[in-house]
């Protein structure tokens, strides 16, 4: 995705850009309900000389030595889960709408899914080729 954009989408979200080079630094504060107590998450972003802006989510994290709840960190996953898809050109769904306990979220994805499935080996198939197939559910 373009910077401008990336930016424009990562504004929407409510992510404040807090540094600025070619490496930025977006922030949100994430707040605990319970206590009233915000925590900054941080995320960076990597734009390229060829103008594409990368997303290090792996990075993304609230100050070091800093105590979070975990209702915060979830809250914070669900907010990068969402930015990612939408980073990734995924269905402008928000995260409540999209999270329906299915493997698939519309007809294009059931589409891939089986598309995937049909490559898949056979449990008989696995041990054939001496490997051990997925213990049942």
């Amino acid at each position: 995705m373009d910077k401008n954009n990336m930016h424009q989408q990562l504004t929407n979200m409510g992510l404040e850009r807090v540094a600025y080079t070619e490496k930025s630094v977006y922030q949100i504060n994430i707040k605990h309900e319970p206590t009233s107590v915000s925590y900054p998450l941080t995320l960076t972003t990597l734009t390229t000389e060829h103008g594409n802006t990368t997303v290090h989510f792996h990075e993304a994290d609230f100050q070091e030595n800093e105590f979070v709840p975990l209702e915060v960190r979830r809250t914070a996953l669900d907010k990068l889960i969402e930015l990612e898809r939408l980073c990734n050109g995924s269905s402008s769904k928000s995260l409540e709408e999209a999270n329906n306990s299915s493997m698939a979220q519309d007809m294009a994805e059931i589409k891939k899914l089986g598309n995937e499935m049909k490559h898949m080996k056979t449990n008989s198939e696995l041990l054939e080729q001496n490997m051990i197939p997925d213990p049942i559910q």
